[in-house]
């Protein structure tokens, strides 16, 4: 990738993370560029693409059904910490960018690889920012 287009990814991600710190307000953020910001044991090379960790304040969405034995207490677990990839409304990824990107993920607890996720931050020409959630493979719908 060519030092112009690396910049160009950076300043992108700058926009997203302005977004989810001061309009959404999510914690614990990191940014990552390469995969030691993963996992320490990692080379340092770089990251297809530079992305944010973090945590919502509120879970996201959950393809699992709710259990109906939950505890009664009005107090909600901490949301789970989620991968952010930020692109451009006009950018067109290939299947084998999406896969280097879910490539590079580490897997999730649980070792079930199909549940990793990232949460798609498409930001459009005038800085607004619309979020999607892309899992990696099929997932089945949640039964309500």
């Amino acid at each position: 990738m060519t030092t112009a287009g690396r910049s160009d990814l950076l300043n992108l991600r700058s926009v997203v993370l302005s977004n989810l710190q001061y309009q959404h307000y999510w914690t614990n953020i990191k940014l990552l560029d390469t995969r030691a910001d993963l996992d320490e044991k990692a080379e340092t090379d770089s990251l297809p693409r530079p992305m944010i960790y973090g945590r919502p304040p509120e879970q996201l969405y959950n393809p699992e059904p709710a259990s109906t034995n939950e505890s009664s207490s009005s107090e909600k677990p901490p949301a789970d910490m989620e991968y952010v990839l930020p692109v451009h409304l006009t950018e067109k990824l290939t299947l084998r960018a999406w896969a280097s990107v879910f490539d590079t993920l580490p897997t999730p607890s649980g070792g079930d690889a199909s549940k990793k996720r990232i949460v798609v931050a498409v930001v459009s020409g005038d800085s607004t920012v619309v979020y999607y959630i892309m899992h990696d493979g099929i997932v089945k719908p949640r039964q309500n």
